[in-house]
């Protein structure tokens, strides 16, 4: 009977996870800006969150817990990246995998426009992972500020200003007028 109750949990796991791969996998590829790279994080995130299921409440915010751990995935993985001494690579040699690595998707090419996109894609990374989770995934303020570890002040003051920048951008492109 003990296997049947671990299995009946071990699918409740999954089916409360899994609802999220396509929030997860646009995030990551907001953060990592590569394709390759953002489908090993969503899959980094979820070999992570099937490991570390026992800290996780069933019935809670599975979202907010999903994203927060891939966050900290991306930047622990960042900061590595960091600490790591740059490679040289000779330039004839175009079978490395630095070169020809895939151009990022745009994963929301038929939702917005060319300059919407040019207007996010220009906003510094802080700026982005906050307007990102919000107005993209709808995350609340409070699940923004648990994900980024941040303050809830920080994270309205950082949306306020990503608006208020690609606002700007997109009324110097001519895109949008004060008067919309």
């Amino acid at each position: 009977m003990k296997t049947v109750e671990v299995t009946t949990t071990r699918e409740q796991y999954l089916d409360e996870f899994l609802q999220h791969t396509d929030a997860l996998y646009h995030f990551a590829v907001k953060l990592t800006q590569n394709d390759e790279d953002a489908q090993d994080l969503v899959q980094d995130t979820y070999l992570r969150a099937f490991k570390y299921h026992n800290h996780y409440e069933l019935g809670t915010n599975s979202r907010s817990w999903l994203f927060r751990m891939m966050y900290n995935l991306f930047i622990n993985d960042y900061r590595r990246k960091q600490k790591s001494p740059f490679i040289e690579v000779d330039e004839d040699k175009t079978d490395h995998p630095y070169y020809n690595r895939p151009v990022k998707p745009d994963v929301f090419q038929n939702t917005f426009s060319d300059e919407v996109m040019l207007a996010f894609n220009n906003l510094k990374s802080e700026f982005k992972s906050a307007i990102f989770l919000r107005d993209f995934e709808g995350l609340k303020y409070d699940e923004i500020s648990k994900v980024l570890d941040i303050p809830v002040c920080t994270v309205k003051t950082r949306i306020h200003r990503a608006r208020t920048l690609m606002r700007k951008s997109l009324i110097d492109s001519g895109f949008y007028s004060r008067n919309n």
